[in-house]
């Protein structure tokens, strides 16, 4: 391969040149040597690919042709080369990750030793917290993300989905007016979030019609997702939450569905969890460890 490319470079700067001596110079090679490549590359191909006179050198016919796949093919194996090379390099050093609090908790705590295993000689740091942290002004070199993601010039990997769900205690069920259309929530206790003036309203469709109720003046407003889980379980109201977050209450029967059939947000219904990093940083070999490492763990990271 490396006598292939030596060759290749060569033909195309004696065609750039039109002359061997002055390709030699650039290459820093004899020009016998660059002479020696094209006779080489001529023989492999069994077609004359410079036309030689004793004033100058031009292409042939043959080697007008070859020239431009000889560029392809030197781009590709550049390609490969720089790719190899990445390959190799050693994943070690510090990288420091931002993670959602209840995110980090419940998903992503069981993974991390077995990250510790596979490369030991990272300096692991993750920060926990529901804040959308900048990640250059913050020094953080990847950020799993849970929402609607905005415009940005930040790398984004889509880790899952994310479906929310209506959900209350079944105490609480019991003891309150039934819930088959989502306006029968207008006589219920409301859980729900304070993080921004987007949660003022749960969003629910159902063949396409929308139905937005206010939650305004819910029973109870936070921004601690643990909080209102831990108010639902209480049989405090109803809660709009994701159900990566509740699958474990649900699975126990400790929380059951409301209006189930309906697709409901807090927020946007274009949302998922990412991974996301810096654009300069995609060829951090740290974060291409981590990032691949969570891809193919996906399933262990969605419900």
């Amino acid at each position: 391969m490396k006598e292939l490319t030596q060759q290749l470079r060569t033909l195309l700067k004696v065609a750039e040149h039109q002359s061997f001596a002055a390709a030699a110079r650039e290459l820093d090679i004899a020009s016998s040597t660059a002479t020696r490549h094209v006779n080489q590359l001529e023989r492999h191909l069994g077609e004359p690919l410079l036309v030689r006179t004793t004033r100058h050198v031009r292409l042939s016919p043959a080697g007008e042709h070859a020239l431009v796949r000889f560029r392809a093919i030197l781009a590709e194996v550049e390609h490969l080369t720089r790719d190899l090379d990445t390959l190799g390099e050693r994943v070690a050093g510090p990288l420091r990750v931002s993670v959602p609090w209840r995110y980090s908790r419940l998903y992503l705590a069981p993974m991390v030793s077995e990250f510790m295993q596979l490369y030991p000689e990272v300096a692991l740091e993750i920060i926990s917290s529901d804040d959308m942290v900048d990640l250059v002004k913050n020094d953080f070199d990847v950020a799993i993300r849970i929402g609607h993601l905005d415009d940005s010039s930040l790398i984004a990997r889509r880790i899952t989905d994310q479906r929310f769900m209506l959900a209350a205690a079944p105490s609480y069920l019991e003891a309150r007016p039934p819930i088959s259309e989502p306006n029968d929530l207008d006589q219920h206790r409301l859980l729900t979030f304070s993080y921004s003036a987007s949660n003022h309203y749960w969003r629910l469709t159902q063949g396409g019609i929308l139905h937005r109720i206010s939650a305004r003046s819910g029973a109870l407003r936070t921004n601690n997702a643990d909080i209102l889980t831990h108010a639902a379980l209480d049989g405090a109201g109803v809660v709009v939450q994701p159900l990566w977050a509740i699958r474990h209450e649900l699975a126990m029967g400790h929380l059951v569905p409301v209006l189930e059939d309906y697709h409901v947000t807090s927020t946007d219904f274009d949302t998922g969890i990412h991974v996301v990093f810096a654009r300069e940083n995609q060829s951090n070999p740290r974060v291409r460890a981590w990032v691949d490492f969570l891809i193919a763990r996906r399933e262990r990271l969605s419900c």
